[in-house]
């Protein structure tokens, strides 16, 4: 079952397993502004959703998540989430949002940082693991929750060899300068039919 912070574990989770079997890599130029709003104080309020493999739904709880500081990391800020777990943190750059992992988080060898999502995209645009990769679907797609209605960059992450049947694909939807306003965790029963195990919309926010 999921918990109130279930969510954001999975998208930190899932973003960094997309490079875990990739090198270290040097960030570009920070940027004061990009695709997900980082400032200490800016909080994110949604409504997840859970279903069963027959979509019926199970239940429904609020979730919020708010960046609770920053630190300097190689003269750069870079901020983390109370729903981060320790030595995560991440940033807005000249190519897109990155995350910074720090070796003591025991999920990598060496102090370790990687572009999430690519910023500016565009349609087409594919990257991450080969095991998971992102595609980018659209730049401008029309998307309404509860929060509003928004022209969002709509991603896709594929497991392509996964074996269980809660995780085929995930659905992001991207405002920039306003941070993920949908997910939608898509999986698929064994007659190859898909189903929605949990979407995760935006009710409101509060950016400093």
């Amino acid at each position: 079952m999921f918990t109130l912070k279930n969510f954001f574990y999975l998208f930190i989770f899932t973003s960094f397993f997309l490079f875990s079997n990739c090198s270290d890599t040097t960030e570009p130029e920070l940027s004061s502004t990009g695709l997900i709003p980082l400032k200490v104080g800016n909080t994110w309020n949604y409504k997840l959703t859970v279903y069963d493999s027959t979509e019926v739904f199970l239940y429904d709880e609020e979730q919020t998540s708010s960046i609770i500081k920053d630190t300097i990391i190689n003269n750069s800020t870079w901020y983390t989430y109370d729903s981060t777990p320790t030595g995560i943190w991440f940033s807005n750059n000249t190519t897109g949002y990155w995350v910074f992992v720090k070796v003591t988080t025991g999920l990598v060898p060496n102090d370790t940082s990687r572009v999430v999502y690519r910023f500016p995209t565009q349609v087409g645009d594919i990257y991450g693991d080969i095991e998971s990769p992102l595609e980018v679907i659209s730049t401008d797609e029309n998307i309404t929750v509860p929060s509003g209605t928004f022209k969002a960059i709509h991603i896709r992450t594929t497991f392509p060899s996964s074996t269980n049947y809660l995780l085929d694909s995930q659905e992001t939807y991207i405002v920039p300068n306003i941070g993920i306003v949908k997910v939608m965790q898509i999986g698929k029963v064994a007659n190859g039919n898909k189903f929605v195990v949990y979407k995760n919309e935006l009710l409101s926010y509060s950016l400093k």
